[in-house]
């Protein structure tokens, strides 16, 4: 029974530690690592989806009190050209960008900056 036990322990901590990382789910964070930040934004929080073909990253900031949603939207559309992102679309303080099948999304909902990148677009 000992011997049970010790084996099953074992295989148990073999497999630990051994899951490679997705490279969808990679793709995604490197893209929101790429990401100008706009300036006084802080506290990033990131969450990366990597389990299907609609995979995403997302990465919030908190926004400086005064910050006008406007205002961070007209920065991106001036900031996201210069790294090869095309402005697709714009609306409802929401800014939509592409670069190659890669998407971007940019968002300001109250004080949080919110954005998604897919990095096989979608």
């Amino acid at each position: 029974m000992k011997l049970c036990l010790l084996l099953a322990a074992v295989l148990l901590l073999a497999g630990c530690g051994s899951k490679k990382a997705n490279p969808y789910a990679t793709a995604n964070r490197a893209l929101l690592e790429r990401i100008p930040v706009y300036p006084g934004a802080a506290s990033p929080r990131t969450t990366v989806s990597g389990e299907s073909n609609t995979q995403f990253g997302a990465r919030d900031w908190t926004l400086p009190a005064r910050a006008k949603p406007d205002a961070v939207i007209a920065w991106y559309e001036r900031k996201l050209p210069a790294g090869g992102w095309k402005i697709i679309g714009k609306s409802f303080e929401t800014l939509r960008a592409s670069r190659g099948r890669a998407t971007l999304s940019l968002g300001v909902r109250g004080r949080t900056l919110e954005a998604v990148a897919n990095s096989r677009g979608g």
